[in-house]
């Protein structure tokens, strides 16, 4: 069995060496023979972190192989691959030394990034960290060791933890002018885990690191928001009135949000429903609550709450403007 499982997965090393020209009905084949029909390994996922953390079950990745009739390009050789390591249970040292065969640099630092993923997902960063060097340099539009990738990672992982020290001990090492956009999204991520785990003001003051500010105040309401205590929300707003952020309505936004939670898990709380929806109709649409209107994403909150109310449900819903918001809200109640 390890011979001809070794020997399928040096097929796959030669396809990609070979632009993608390989014996890929044999590979096909193996997958659907041997390969197990649910995840009889380590639970980690396969290939690189994704969104906080997210990676492709075997059973995701499995399936989608399973059904394939060809394997047309090195990425779909690189998934053949990745799946036949998890499957034939490589630790991440076998994993390397074979990967080292790739003559393609782009997929090998695809396959380290897998690599790093599941020593983290171990929380083995210690060994994560030290397999960051072997990340092969490319040439696109310009030249780039890639090892920023790697700090991603591990980045991501801190952040999950809520760990600001060790996040931003690596912080620089990521390339922050590189990857603006996956820092931004990696330190909104750190802020609601933080606070989390934290109390309020902790979380405040963490927002007040040079590489964070005021705009990430939000991520941090957000995490409390999500707790259903509303009035202690309340008086946060009262205690530290300049987390209001009127220009861009964060009082608001974070109320609803915190309104929905409790009267979803049936806390006591004062009925405020006719103030939020009063404050909602009065907001400018111009203010966004990520690609959608801050206005439409308070009304869905707050009818939300209420669907047990038809009358104010049905209220909210005829306010909400965005015909996919209305949608997405009418799926809640079939």
């Amino acid at each position: 069995m390890k011979e001809t499982i070794d020997h399928t997965i040096k097929l796959c090393i030669d396809a990609i060496n070979h632009s993608g020209d390989g014996q890929d009905l044999e590979v096909l084949q193996y997958i659907r023979d041997y390969a197990p029909q649910s995840d009889q390994g380590s639970g980690l996922g396969i290939g690189a972190e994704g969104y906080r953390g997210y990676r492709s079950s075997y059973e995701d990745l499995l399936k989608r192989l399973m059904h394939r009739k060809r394997l047309n390009d090195n990425l779909d050789w690189e998934k053949a691959l990745m799946l036949l390591y998890y499957i034939a249970n490589y630790n991440e040292s076998d994993m390397l030394l074979s990967a080292k065969n790739i003559s393609d640099d782009i997929i090998f630092n695809h396959i380290l990034e897998h690599i790093i993923s599941n020593l983290v997902a171990k929380k083995d960063v210690e060994n994560g960290l030290k397999f960051i060097p072997n990340f092969r340099t490319t040439t696109i539009f310009r030249e780039e060791n890639n090892q920023d990738n790697g700090y991603l990672i591990i980045l991501r992982y801190y952040a999950a933890q809520g760990d600001p020290i060790n996040f931003f001990s690596h912080f620089k090492l990521a390339e922050p002018s590189k990857n603006k956009s996956e820092l931004a999204e990696l330190k909104a991520f750190l802020v609601e885990s933080f606070a989390e785990k934290h109390t309020i003001e902790e979380a405040i003051n963490l927002c007040k690191h040079k590489n964070l500010g005021k705009k990430f105040l939000i991520n941090a309401l957000n995490s409390f928001a999500k707790t259903g205590k509303y009035h202690e929300l309340i008086d946060i707003f009262a205690k530290y009135p300049e987390l209001r952020q009127l220009e861009n309505e964060t009082e608001l936004s974070v109320l609803s949000t915190c309104y929905f939670v409790a009267k979803k898990n049936e806390f006591l709380i004062a009925d405020d429903f006719d103030v939020l929806f009063e404050r909602a109709l009065n907001l400018d649409r111009k203010i966004k609550s990520g690609v959608a209107s801050l206005q439409d994403a308070v009304l869905f909150n707050l009818g939300s709450a209420e669907y047990e109310n038809k009358e104010r449900r049905e209220k909210c819903r005829k306010a909400i403007k965005n015909n996919s918001i209305k949608k997405e809200f009418d799926g809640r109640f079939d």
